[in-house]
């Protein structure tokens, strides 16, 4: 699978990790990320002769794919809903050895406390309980929403290996100074007109979070170091009987 998203990814994982034979794929809902990656997938198959020459049978269904390879080795994947139960999943008779949780939160789930902590507990009480015992990968990819939202309860507990890939190293910047992570797709021209639009309309806080991965920036602050106007303790206290 190929991510042309942003993303933030942590891992969990068991050191033994072995071949896959089943996996769960976990997307905010049925309607939209799970249907949308199924059909990313299919089309991408369907229009690749190397996928097709070397996984000649692939098999699509709303909450199913399977592939089997040259060698006649199979690969089941389980599609889900972020708030959908998923206790009891086997695939070929077995637990599946790897998750991948991509967009779990949506818009409206990252305001309410109620669906995020259902999204909590699919991933800590469902997805954990439900893969093998012994050998097991969790990759969750997302953009982080806000302080409660569940990529940033991991990266910040230390149970996970984190990476995290803004846009760029740092923005705003000057364009030699610029470093970017895509700039074949996103280069200094295409982030500054973004960041403008972005300052232009009050929606820095969209612009930090979708590319920069950042919740909270800069240009957000209450007080700016432009508004601070420092003095001298000692000229204060030589005419402190000017003040009251």
């Amino acid at each position: 699978m190929e991510y042309l998203s942003l993303y933030l990814g942590v891992f969990h994982h068991i050191p033994n990790f072995g071949s896959i034979d089943g996996m769960i794929y976990i997307s905010d809902s049925m309607e939209n990320g799970v249907k949308s990656a199924r059909k990313n997938i299919e089309f991408r198959y369907n229009n690749s002769d190397f996928l097709q020459e070397w996984i000649p049978e692939a098999t699509f269904t709303d909450a199913y794919i399977e592939f089997t390879n040259k060698k006649h080795e199979k690969l089941g994947i389980k599609l889900f809903g972020a708030q959908t139960g998923l206790r009891g999943t086997k695939i070929f008779g077995k637990r599946p050895v790897l998750a991948v949780l991509d967009d779990l939160v949506s818009d409206d789930a990252a305001n309410s406390k109620v669906q995020m902590q259902t999204i909590k507990d699919t991933v800590y009480k469902g997805v954990n309980y439900a893969l093998d015992p012994n050998k097991r990968k969790v990759i969750l990819n997302g953009t982080p929403f806000n302080k409660n939202d569940i990529i940033i309860e991991a990266v910040e507990s230390g149970g996970w290996d984190v990476n995290v890939w803004p846009v760029c190293e740092r923005f705003p910047c000057s364009k030699e100074d610029f470093s970017g992570a895509w700039p074949d797709r996103f280069s200094y021209d295409v982030i500054k007109s973004q960041y403008d639009m972005a300052v232009a309309t009050g929606k820095t806080a969209a612009f930090q979070q979708e590319l920069m991965l950042r919740i909270s920036s800069e240009d957000e602050r209450l007080v700016q170091d432009s508004d601070l106007r420092w003095y001298s303790r000692k000229q204060l206290l030589n005419h402190k009987g000017n003040f009251n």
